[in-house]
């Protein structure tokens, strides 16, 4: 799984070389939620564009159990053998 700042002027062809590269199913998105009130919302409103625009999907959403830790590693291994993209809800 790549990492994407989308601060950093990603473009669409960017997301789709990601979301085509790697061994997960095509075009797999995933939103991970740091469990914030309204990630869960904000997550699954960019994964519809995406998947709407871009064709990135199916979508997948998992969450951190709180705001106040890390991402467990385990987690973040399940993620990334299973999703090619993920948008991470970090700033909500």
């Amino acid at each position: 799984m790549r990492i994407v700042d989308p601060t950093s002027g990603t473009t669409a062809d960017t997301l789709a070389a990601v979301a085509a590269a790697g061994d997960a199913p095509a075009g797999a998105l995933c939103g991970l939620s740091n469990s914030k009130p309204g990630a869960h919302d904000i997550l699954d409103a960019i994964g519809r564009r995406l998947a709407d625009e871009h064709g990135l999907g199916p979508n997948g959403l998992e969450a951190k159990p709180s705001a106040a830790v890390g991402a467990d590693p385990a987690l973040l291994d399940h993620l990334a053998a299973q999703y090619r993209l993920a948008v991470v809800a970090i700033g909500d």
